[in-house]
């Protein structure tokens, strides 16, 4: 039988070796991966003590958030109230002035309606004292007549109504001398030489003395007193002189027109006769247009 080799102590040695050496790199995978799971491990850890770290800190910031924000909403809501309740009492003082106004409105909105209707009256009652007056001031001047166009100091030497009685009997030959109670000029400045003469204003004694003098002065075309033309009107009062004189268009369009008599007739109402119809116009307008559209007015040249 063949003997067994013996090895050598070196070998022995080496052979021994090479098996204490791979024995760590078979362990060395175990080793790293139990470190890497500590690592973890401890991250794990010190992830859980900052959050909850972190947890902590939020929550004591939200928290004192709440305690600012609770602290701020009550003092607004405080401060809210009392200018709600300040508001509420202004409210209910215009409420009460208000109330105070709809009622002095109301009284007042009567009281204007009873002005009104008593300035309605009132005006009425002035119309009608008005014409009243008037027709007292006409009544007073119905004897009186107006002489236009004597030349100033004409009457120079003679008393004014032994001057006007004369002056009557002679411009239109009457039969003997108007009695005259008062004579004068009219009641203004003395006029420059080149300004007209101031009227003579008389009152006659007698009216059918006023009423002859008047159609005859009416019937001649002109009156003539010592070279010198003049003019004899009624002595209205200032007031129906100028509701008068509102008809003086509609006379100038009826003037001369042919088959048109016309006249005003107190205190001023135009009377115009045409084709055997008469019409009567107390509207200055309406008798101009009445004139316009019945006649062929021809423009000025």
């Amino acid at each position: 039988m063949p003997a067994k080799s013996r090895k050598s102590p070196d070998q022995a040695v080496i052979a021994s070796g090479s098996i204490a050496e791979e024995t760590p790199e078979e362990d060395a995978p175990e080793a790293g991966s139990s470190v890497i799971l500590n690592a973890i491990s401890s991250l794990r850890a010190e992830l859980v003590s900052i959050k909850s770290e972190i947890g902590e800190i939020i929550d004591s910031k939200i928290e004192q958030l709440a305690v600012a924000i609770r602290g701020e909403l009550s003092a607004f809501k405080n401060e809210a109230s009392a200018a709600i309740s300040e508001i509420k009492v202004t409210m209910d003082d215009h409420a009460t002035k208000l109330t105070s106004l709809e009622s002095y409105a109301s009284t007042s909105s009567d009281t204007m309606i009873k002005m009104e209707q008593d300035l309605g009256k009132l005006k009425r009652s002035v119309e009608q004292l008005t014409e009243k007056c008037t027709d007292l001031e006409s009544r007073s001047r119905r004897q009186n007549i107006r002489i236009l166009n004597i030349k100033e100091g004409a009457e120079s030497g003679m008393k004014p109504r032994d001057f006007v009685s004369q002056l009557l009997t002679e411009a239109l030959s009457l039969e003997k001398p108007p009695l005259v109670d008062r004579a004068h000029r009219a009641l203004r400045a003395r006029p420059g030489s080149d300004e007209p003469p101031r009227a003579f204003i008389l009152r006659l004694h007698y009216v059918h003395e006023m009423e002859e003098i008047m159609q005859k002065a009416a019937r001649m075309q002109q009156i003539v007193f010592r070279g010198q033309r003049m003019n004899i009107f009624p002595d209205y009062p200032p007031a129906v002189v100028r509701r008068r004189a509102l008809f003086k268009r509609a006379r100038e369009l009826l003037k001369d027109k042919p088959g048109v008599k016309y006249g005003l007739q107190y205190p001023a109402k135009l009377r115009v006769s045409h084709n055997g119809k008469e019409f009567y116009f107390t509207d200055p307008d309406k008798a101009v247009k009445f004139a316009e559209s019945n006649f062929e007015i021809s423009d000025p040249l």
